[in-house]
């Protein structure tokens, strides 16, 4: 039996995966905070569906033409998180604070909200392929 080399690729513990998770999203939040597209790309699946607070929704093409390219993330913070591990694929759930500008000048909008995540394997890494937020709380000044 030979070993498996343990990367951030092929975590060998369900721990290891978990936390493989938790860094991945804490990066797609960072990379919206810094408009950083190449970075998103990477890691949101091709085969993206991600619902809005206000219940619009994209593929991965749209996300790209609609999502973050109108605003500036001020914050996005997440809390609560949870992750149930079922073989090649992650359930990711838990709160989110998110405050944006618009960058039309028209106001800033703030959401407290409850975020679904799924997670799924391509080509042997983690790529998120579903995204809903449920508000709890949203305001536009």
């Amino acid at each position: 039996m030979t070993d498996t080399p343990t990367t951030p690729s092929n975590p060998s513990t369900p721990a290891e995966t978990r936390a493989l998770l938790l860094d991945l999203e804490a990066q797609r939040c960072d990379a919206m905070k810094r408009a950083d597209f190449a970075r998103l790309r990477d890691i949101l699946h091709p085969a993206l569906t991600h619902v809005h607070a206000k219940g619009q929704t994209d593929d991965y093409d749209s996300y790209f033409r609609t999502g973050g390219v109108h605003v500036d993330y001020q914050q996005i913070d997440r809390s609560e998180l949870e992750v149930r591990l079922l073989d090649t694929t992650a359930l990711m759930t838990g709160r989110q604070m998110l405050v944006a500008v618009r960058k039309d000048g028209s106001g800033t909008v703030r959401i407290d909200s409850r975020v679904m995540q799924v997670w799924t394997q391509l080509d042997g890494r983690w790529r998120q392929l579903a995204f809903q937020t449920t508000p709890l709380a949203m305001s536009i000044t």
